[in-house]
C-alpha cells in the first residue's frame, strides 16, 4: 500500500514537470512565432496543458483514495471508465497536441545540415 502512495505522488509529480515543460514550451513558440511571423500556433500548448492538468488532478484524486481508510469513499474514483475519461484520454490528447506544435514550430532544425 505504501508503494502505490509513493508511486501516485510521484506519478503526479512527474505530470507536473510536464506541465512545467509545456509552459517553458509555449513561451518558446510565441516568441518564435512573434519573431518569424508564424501563426500562433502555440496555443495548442495551453490545450495541452489544460488536458495533461486534467490527467494529474484526476491522477492525485486516484492518490487520495489510496489514502482513505475506508475500502472505497467514492466508488466511482475506482471506476476503469473515469481513469479511461478523466486521465488516460486527456493525457494522449494532450501529449499529442504538444508533440504536433512542437513538430510544427521546431521541424526546420532536421531540415538544417
Amino acid at each position: 500500500m505504501i508503494i502505490s502512495i509513493v508511486g501516485a505522488i510521484l506519478g503526479t509529480a512527474g505530470l507536473a514537470a510536464v506541465l512545467y515543460a509545456l509552459a517553458v514550451l509555449a513561451q518558446f513558440g510565441r516568441k518564435l512565432g512573434a519573431v518569424t511571423k508564424m501563426r500562433p500556433y502555440y496555443r495548442g500548448y495551453y490545450v495541452a496543458i489544460i488536458c495533461v492538468g486534467l490527467a494529474s488532478i484526476t491522477r492525485l484524486l486516484r492518490a487520495c483514495v489510496f489514502w482513505a481508510e475506508q475500502p472505497q469513499p467514492v466508488p466511482f474514483l475506482s471506476e476503469p471508465l473515469f481513469q479511461l475519461l478523466l486521465y488516460h484520454l486527456p493525457l494522449a490528447i494532450g501529449l499529442t497536441a504538444s508533440l504536433v506544435v512542437t513538430w510544427h514550430y521546431w521541424n526546420w532544425l532536421l531540415k538544417e545540415r
